[in-house]
């Protein structure tokens, strides 16, 4: 069953930015496609970018970097992560609440959830809103 108060936030949405780290972020490129595939304007960040971003700001700063560029008030962060706690995470959701964008965290590690369960949770997640868009 999908989860309605996330497919609600992507149906209202202007851009959809999905973010993660390591295999959260490799999840967020497969949902992003999935999401286009449905005609949501859906963007992970750049590999490019991402690490010049790192290089000149520090890695905990590279998504912060990505929003302040390109993000605004009518658009949806959606956070992937196994712990919920990288700092790159927790600052790029803080930034855009302060700016008026709303947020999505996934992570399931914290109920007791090993990281590989985490990262198939985000798929089946992913999985599910893009069939309940396609099929709305």
């Amino acid at each position: 069953m999908a989860d309605t108060s996330l497919l609600e936030k992507i149906k209202k949405a202007r851009r959809v930015f999905i973010i993660g780290n390591g295999g959260s972020y490799a999840n967020a490129q497969h949902i992003a496609n999935d999401l286009l595939s449905v005609g949501v304007a859906a963007f992970t960040l750049d590999p490019a970018f991402l690490t010049a971003t790192a290089n000149d700001y520090g890695y905990e700063w590279s998504f912060v970097r990505w929003l302040e560029i390109v993000g605004g008030p009518d658009d949806l962060v959606i956070a992937l992560s196994g712990s919920g706690r990288s700092p790159n995470i927790v600052k790029a959701i803080a930034y855009a609440m302060s700016r008026g964008m709303q947020t999505h965290l996934v992570t399931h590690y914290l109920r007791g959830r090993d990281m590989q369960e985490s990262e198939e949770d985000q798929l089946v997640i992913g999985h599910e809103m893009m069939r309940a868009l396609r099929d709305s």
